[in-house]
């Protein structure tokens, strides 16, 4: 069996008080961050060294009994020799830790380590010098057996700092980490609110591709997104929330265009695309650290798929009769090139393509003057021109 050990003893450096394990970093806890990992890795029982019963322990307890572990507090290391049997493993992650969570099983690996930096480097960066070549990187997979040797400790001992110790003097095999993983967004000890939003800033930088302006609407629901989803206590409902109301809201536009409000369905549409656009965004950020999960991407691409779908039928019913068929093409056509477009390695300018809430806004305006099908032709032509060009001066359609 393989179990957890946390800490949320340090304070937090620039303010006091309050332990750095619980500061807020994309949307959680860097304590909850920790629990997902060890999750991740297959923990099937996680303590944490604590001071008394704190509110968000006691919520992290319901979260991992959810995933059927158990989760229990500590208050000194004695407490760990009811949980830790001699032969299971034993990941200890230091206070404060906040790691990607592939990168990291891939650091600790199946066998016992303990995960260092060069000792230069790492002292630098703030993590505890071990030997004359090496810095402790935060983490390590021990043996159970090193929790019997906690009993000769004083009791008021910290059980990380003692554990690691103890596998220091069984001379368990210290693990280099990657060449350049201290540069990187995707490891490092959280100490400070300082610290906590400059990771936050540095992760949401790397792993949440926001729209550039020129792309209006995208870029305004990205960065709502992102800044609601950091600072929510539950950014997987925010996500959640977007996505239901983006099939609410296109709903509506489809009820609209059958009652003869075109324009007005196409407007409800646009909302939809909006409201889609931030539940991705939202996902994007309630992934950062984690591996991911491919359930909510498949969600979301057919999610996008259904509101394309959708704007293909609001043209038919906006359409005049005699012009019905015209449009609909035009408007699969026009969206088939718009999905292309974006696939293709041409210029930043490609991200207008996918903004569906700018061309719903340009079909209402359309719809209005009954110019739907030739609004659409318009829109296809220039988009091929624009992909041309730019493909020409890449080389992509050179044979």
């Amino acid at each position: 069996m393989r179990v957890a050990l946390l800490s949320t003893i340090e304070a937090i450096a620039d303010a006091g008080g309050d332990p750095q394990g619980f500061l807020p970093v994309a949307g959680r806890s860097v304590v909850q961050h920790q629990v997902e990992f060890a999750l991740f890795m297959g923990c099937e029982k996680i303590a944490c060294h604590a001071v008394g019963l704190p509110r968000e322990l006691i919520e992290l307890q319901h979260l991992v009994e959810s995933y059927g572990a158990r989760f229990q507090i500590i208050h000194n290391a004695r407490a760990l020799s009811g949980i830790v049997k001699a032969a299971d493993e034993l990941l200890v992650m230091a206070d404060g830790l906040l790691v990607d969570q592939k990168l990291a099983a891939n650091a600790v690996g199946d066998r016992p380590g303990i995960l260092v930096f060069p000792a230069e480097e790492g002292v630098a960066a703030g993590y505890e010098r071990i030997d004359r070549d090496y810095a402790w990187a935060g983490l390590m997979l021990v043996r159970g057996s090193a929790v019997e040797h906690l009993a000769d400790l004083s009791p008021d001992a910290d059980p990380v700092s003692g554990l690691l110790r103890i596998a220091l003097q069984a001379k368990t095999l210290a693990k280099p980490m990657k060449k350049g993983t201290l540069a990187s967004p995707d490891w490092g000890i959280v100490r400070s609110d300082a610290e906590a939003k400059n990771f936050e800033q540095n992760w949401l930088q790397k792993n949440v591709n926001s729209a550039p302006f020129y792309a209006p609407l995208l870029a305004l629901s990205d960065r709502a997104a992102i800044h609601l989803a950091a600072r929510s206590p539950m950014p997987r409902l925010g996500r959640i929330g977007s996505y239901l109301v983006a099939a609410a809201l296109g709903g509506l536009a489809g009820i609209g265009g059958l009652i003869g409000y075109g324009a007005a369905g196409f407007l409800l549409a646009g909302a939809s695309y909006t409201a889609w656009q931030l539940g991705r965004s939202a996902s994007a950020v309630d992934a950062i650290g984690r591996s991911g999960s491919a359930k909510w991407t498949k969600l979301s691409s057919g999610l996008a798929v259904c509101l394309d779908a959708l704007l293909v039928a609001l043209v038919w019913m906006a359409s005049p009769y005699f012009d019905r068929v015209t449009a609909t093409l035009a408007a699969a056509t026009a969206l088939l090139v718009m999905r292309l477009g974006v696939y293709l390695p041409i210029r930043g300018w490609k991200i207008l393509l996918s903004d569906r809430a700018l061309l719903a806004m340009g079909l209402a305006i359309s719809a209005s003057f009954g110019e739907i099908a030739v609004v659409l032709q318009i829109i296809t032509i220039v988009s091929l021109m624009a992909i041309c060009i730019d493909s020409t001066r890449i080389g992509i359609t050179r044979a």
